[in-house]
């Protein structure tokens, strides 16, 4: 599973409400209580949910030892869902109606003969689904930080995320609400006094529109309400989960040019206000979309893909990253990472080794130790970010960077492109 071994995938969610402030005996009865239950009569719902322990998706035996590490709760929710293939629904009803068209004289169904074979296709679907012929299972691993109230998910996904709310709701009486790059600059800037400097945010024109962008779209379909033509609209926020996501694409934007002009380094200070110096590189992966609607996507993978020409000319024509390889360390350990920005999504994070430990539970304990550190590394990152996106001083980095943005691309013009470095390299322009 993502937090006890392997690479780790998680996004995050913030708790709010009366929740438990340690693993103890409360929390393993409330799991209990909530465990996952198939439903014994009758078809079941379309979606089934509950918690397991994570050891394995039929496990509901809740104690310490498999989902207590001091103020953590490790454990599982299984979801089931139940659906019948449309195209067997069809099939079930034809089949009916031949059969009763076959005894008829004129070799036509007729209309009460149509409507008899829908009532016994929908039966035998009925009996099939309570007999689990169409349930699917999957196991979603979620750690949860009683001290931080946060809750890390080991997927993604609309579904998901709803019915992990639900039960959490139900069974702990707290709300969940998903952090995504919007929504968390939000809290970390309320929590400063920023409400207001959050509300004006806008995105930020790091390149001139392209070709095309003025009519891309009419005003009324911006990002938040009205906007100059030199503005970008980043439009896949309007689908994302808060309108200021963009934030989370600027981010990126913001670490691909601190790693080119300031060697890849940052302090960063934790919610207690220790200062930890992060050293950061982009390597592997790297996925580009056009914020001002006009362009195209742009996908590179390999080693060193900011160094590519492509990758110059995407951000020359209005391009922003949303997801990108990282490798991240803190001096003490280093990760190695996929990160969707604007949905503030990890995903393959590969952990630091360790050798040290006593025995497969302190393992463990060191695992979910690294996986909070990461989270919160990333979460340390974005507050640097945030402070300085807020501070009067942003209109002069932005224009530093709009002039990085140039100085590069003739800097790629004028060198051949690294391919030798390049393992495997997938680009792919979508004219819109």
């Amino acid at each position: 599973m993502p937090f006890s071994s392997g690479r780790v995938t998680f996004c995050q969610f913030a708790v709010s409400g009366d929740a438990p402030t340690s693993a103890d005996e409360t929390a393993m009865s409330i799991l209990k209580e909530h465990a996952f239950r198939e439903t014994e009569i009758g078809a079941p719902d379309e979606v089934e949910a509950g918690f397991v322990t994570g050891e394995h998706i039929l496990d509901t035996q809740f104690n310490y030892e498999k989902n207590g590490y001091g103020n953590v709760l490790l454990f599982a929710v299984r979801i089931d869902t139940h659906k019948v293939p449309s195209d067997l629904k069809q099939a079930y009803r034809k089949i009916n109606e031949r059969a009763a068209a076959a005894g008829n004289p004129s070799g036509f169904a007729s209309k009460a003969d149509k409507k008899d074979a829908k009532d016994e296709a929908e039966r035998t679907l009925r009996e099939d689904l309570a007999a689990g012929k169409f349930r699917r299972s999957k196991m979603i691993q979620l750690l949860w930080d009683l001290d931080a109230q946060t809750v890390y998910c080991g997927a993604t996904g609309t579904t998901v995320q709803e019915q992990i709310a639900k039960l959490f709701k139900s069974a702990f009486a707290v709300n969940l609400k998903y952090l995504s790059a919007g929504t968390l600059a939000g809290r970390v800037l309320l929590n400063q006094g920023k409400g207001r400097d959050y509300e004006d945010l806008r995105p930020s024109a790091f390149t001139p529109p392209p070709a095309g962008a003025t009519d891309a779209k009419d005003e009324e379909d911006f990002v938040e309400g009205p906007r100059d033509l030199d503005t970008p609209m980043v439009p896949w926020v309007v689908k994302s989960v808060d309108l200021k996501d963009f934030l989370g694409n600027e981010f990126l934007y913001w670490l691909w040019w601190l790693a080119e002009t300031d060697d890849g380094a940052l302090t960063i200070q934790d919610k207690a206000g220790r200062e930890t110096e992060v050293f950061f590189a982009i390597d592997k992966a790297l996925d580009m979309d056009c914020a001002w609607d006009a362009g195209g996507k742009l996908t590179l993978r390999g080693a060193g893909p900011t160094r590519l020409v492509e990758a110059s000319d995407a951000l020359k024509t209005g391009k922003w990253p949303r997801k990108m390889g990282l490798i991240l360390s803190d001096g003490e350990h280093q990760w190695e990472l996929t990160f969707q920005s604007d949905q503030w999504a990890v995903s393959a994070a590969l952990l630091p080794t360790i050798e040290d430990a006593a025995g497969p539970r302190e393992q463990i304990e060191q695992r979910l130790e690294l996986a909070r550190a990461l989270g919160q590394t990333l979460d340390g990152m974005y507050r640097a970010f945030l402070d300085a996106r807020t501070a009067g001083s942003w209109p002069t980095k932005r224009t530093a960077i709009r002039q990085w943005v140039k100085d590069r691309q003739r800097a790629t013009q004028a060198a051949p492109p690294a391919r030798d470095q390049v393992e495997n390299l997938e680009t792919a322009e979508m004219a819109v």
